[in-house]
């Protein structure tokens, strides 16, 4: 690419566990609902609004009325994806990865392929059967590992993860959320759950990954999700490697204190100090 353990005080009995489980199930899915029928309410406005953009004498009032729908829905829906988020991660669900099923390559790859992403795996727009192909040499292979990122509880599907596990180092080749649930945390619980795995099922003493030094998005997931600076390099396409230790991770895990990680804003010269 080139979130504290909460104290066990249950005081229900055991046989309402699952119903709990359901009644969370039902307020997350009775959300998603919500936030659905707020997204096509959006979509009418933002039609009619482009709409009016190809008429001669279009009704401005009508116009202003669409443009302050779509200011008031764009806020509420805002809101109402925090709570979905907050809600999926008090019920405990958080990210899973496992490994991707044929049935959901077609839909990754469309997320792959999108402007701006491709360019992560692929230098230019791949035809679906070359995606599939890859992934079929992916899974016949004991270093690549293709994951699919899901939340827990509700087996949302959210993204794809491409890792590579070379003697005691994993590699993040590849990592994209899908578009409706980018910039909401999701790509950062999934870093996190990608080191658990490389350290904890992997057995690995390193993960790293590289990224541009412009994709300030990436950058911010992936400080948050832990990873420190460990070099740049400025050739063809500068990048910066970025990585995480077993050993500062179990330190972290065992509820020491995570360490800052640098500013954006911070020279290179900045960041190899703070490594020193």
């Amino acid at each position: 690419m080139n979130e504290t353990p909460i104290k066990d005080e249950r005081t229900e009995p055991h046989d309402d566990v699952d119903a709990d489980s359901a009644k969370w199930a039902a307020a997350i899915q009775d959300l998603i609902r919500i936030i659905e029928r707020s997204e096509r309410k959006l979509g009418y406005f933002q039609n009619r609004v482009k709409q009016a953009q190809f008429m001669a004498r279009p009704n401005q009032r009508r116009v202003r009325t669409a443009s302050a729908q779509i200011g008031m829905h764009s806020s509420d829906l805002e809101g109402l994806h925090t709570e979905l988020r907050q809600l999926e991660r008090l019920h405990g669900g958080g990210i899973h990865l496992r490994p991707t099923e044929s049935q959901e390559l077609r839909r990754i790859w469309g997320w792959i392929n999108r402007p701006g992403i491709r360019n992560n795996l692929y230098a230019a727009r791949v035809p679906f059967e070359t995606f599939k192909g890859d992934w079929h040499r992916w899974t016949g292979s004991a270093e690549m590992h293709p994951f699919s990122i899901e939340i827990r509880t509700t087996r949302l599907l959210l993204g794809f993860m491409l890792l590579q596990c070379n003697a005691d180092t994993v590699a993040v080749e590849f990592v994209v959320i899908r578009p409706d649930r980018r910039a909401r945390g999701y790509g950062t619980d999934a870093l996190t759950e990608a080191v658990r795995y490389a350290f904890e099922q992997l057995e690995a003493e390193h993960i790293t990954l590289h990224v541009a030094p412009d994709n300030e998005a990436a950058l911010t997931c992936f400080e948050n999700a832990g990873f420190q600076y460990l070099n740049y390099t400025e050739a063809a396409k500068p990048v910066y490697t970025m990585g995480v230790d077993r050993g500062e991770w179990e330190n972290n895990s065992a509820g020491g204190e995570p360490r800052a990680a640098p500013r954006l804003s911070a020279t290179l010269q900045e960041f190899f100090e703070m490594e020193n």
